[in-house]
């Protein structure tokens, strides 16, 4: 009787994996219901309640069970990606590198704090909480390309320049769903701060440059 019954206690589980299989939402309904869970346990003020509304590019990129890009999604997001490029009114895309280390390691702003926005004059990058950044620093993150060095091994031209702008403001232009914040693009940033970091990252004078 014992033998029978764990015969068909082992025959029994891939039924009943497969009949959960079968009965799984699709992936409409799935995004759907995720949604919905978020949106009831977000305890934050009803004005946040924007944080939970994806844009175009948001959608493209929450794939259901990572289901990879089309072509044409890619392309989507890199074309919705340039058009949010902003550039600073002054036109220099480099400013001083002095603030963008700063930047770079300030991680304050848009937090929500005791159900209430931070109250905060200025946002920061948090550039270490991704990548390695100066010489000898540890506490960096490894989530993103190590950027020590990014400025000796690149040089300072017009065209990396503007490719280090561009990809601190949104670098889904470049990455279509990358891992990288659109800091400039979500207005997080200002492109002044932006260019703030793309000197800290390229001139010769940044600890980022330093052997």
């Amino acid at each position: 009787m014992r033998k029978f019954a764990l015969k068909w206690a082992v025959l029994g589980v891939p039924a009943l994996i497969a009949a959960g299989c079968a009965t799984y939402p699709d992936p409409a309904t799935t995004r759907q219901i995720a949604e919905g869970m978020v949106k009831e346990g977000f305890t934050a003020s009803p004005g946040h309640a924007k944080r939970l509304v994806q844009d175009r590019s948001q959608q493209i990129c929450s794939k259901i069970a990572g289901a990879p890009l089309t072509q044409e999604e890619a392309a989507e997001v890199v074309k919705l990606a340039r058009a949010s490029m902003r550039y600073p009114a002054s036109g220099k895309l480099a400013g001083d590198w002095k603030i963008g280390n700063k930047l770079a390691h300030d991680g304050a702003g848009d937090r929500i704090l005791r159900g209430k926005l931070e109250k905060r004059k200025e946002n920061g990058g948090l550039c270490q909480n991704c990548h390695a950044l100066a010489p000898g620093e540890i506490n960096v993150g490894n989530v993103g390309p190590a950027l020590t060095g990014y400025g000796l091994q690149r040089g300072a031209s017009e065209a990396v320049v503007k490719l280090t702008y561009e990809r601190i403001y949104n670098g889904w232009a470049y990455v279509p769903c990358s891992n990288m914040p659109r800091l400039g693009a979500t207005g997080h940033l200002t492109p002044e701060q932006i260019t703030h970091m793309v000197a800290y990252l390229l001139d010769p004078q940044s600890p980022i440059n330093q052997r």
